[in-house]
């Protein structure tokens, strides 16, 4: 309704739903354009996103930056070696690295818990072409899941191109009740 039909209105019915007519046209456009005014002040309010708090600037010192920790050697920076005994050597201990917690040192059990071997298969740079079950514990079958994902931990080996091919090589995993391993080329080599 326009504002010109609106004071119409009101000259009519003076009293309608209780609400005296204002005594000109003036003071009711003042009226509406105030509760515009007030509606979109409000509805405005709720729609803006709230600016983030930002603490005040402080003239003290920032604090030094705390050192970054060491950082692994990519795995591309592995030496050659001269060949398969020792690349393995540094497989198992990389294997080791890759999985704290979930190796043991010390005496062998009397019988071991489960024996998973791996077929490790390597592409020229390193890292893993393939991952072989090549004998599986039937007695304690979730060790072989578990000797698999142990090996996958490492990713890349280091650089394999100056050993001869098939670049692959075995490994055992000797676990023990706790579900711990040790590997048989560690274990054969002390």
């Amino acid at each position: 309704m326009s504002y010109t039909k609106q004071i119409a209105f009101f000259k009519q019915k003076p009293h309608v739903a209780g609400i005296k007519p204002p005594q000109n046209a003036t003071k009711l456009i003042a009226l509406t354009t105030l509760s515009i005014a007030a509606l979109a002040v409000i509805s405005g309010c709720k729609s803006r996103p709230m600016a983030p708090h930002t603490p005040p600037v402080s003239s003290a010192p920032a604090p030094a930056p705390a050192p970054a920790p060491p950082v692994a050697a990519a795995p591309s920076a592995q030496p050659m070696v001269a060949n398969w005994t020792d690349y393995r050597r540094r497989a198992a201990q990389m294997i080791l690295a890759s999985n704290p917690g979930a190796s043991f040192v010390g005496p062998q059990p009397p019988q071991w818990y489960g024996i998973a071997t791996v077929t490790l298969s390597f592409n020229a740079d390193g890292s893993l072409r393939n991952v072989d079950l090549m004998r599986r514990s039937s007695i304690s079958p979730e060790v072989n899941a578990m000797a698999v994902e142990a090996v996958r931990r490492v990713g890349n080996f280091g650089p394999v191109s100056n050993l001869p091919q098939p670049w692959q090589f075995n490994e055992t995993f000797l676990y023990n009740t706790d579900r711990l391993f040790q590997l048989d080329t560690i274990v054969a080599n002390r």
